[in-house]
């Protein structure tokens, strides 16, 4: 039994370092331009207050 939680550990260690090294190489790409520019909208966009509702 003992073997078994060893085995199920090591397989989520590679698992853990797998997905790590995955993601690593996905923060690593550049960013397209075209979406820089629509985050950049986004953040500049003023929103407008919210209505207060409710019982009178």
């Amino acid at each position: 039994m003992a073997s078994k939680s060893q085995s199920d550990r090591a397989k989520k260690n590679a698992l853990d370092k797998a997905l790590r090294g995955m993601f690593g190489k996905l923060q690593a790409r550049p960013v397209p331009d075209r979406l820089v520019s629509i985050v950049d909208q986004l953040d500049a966009a003023t929103t407008p207050p919210l209505k207060k509702t409710g019982s009178r």
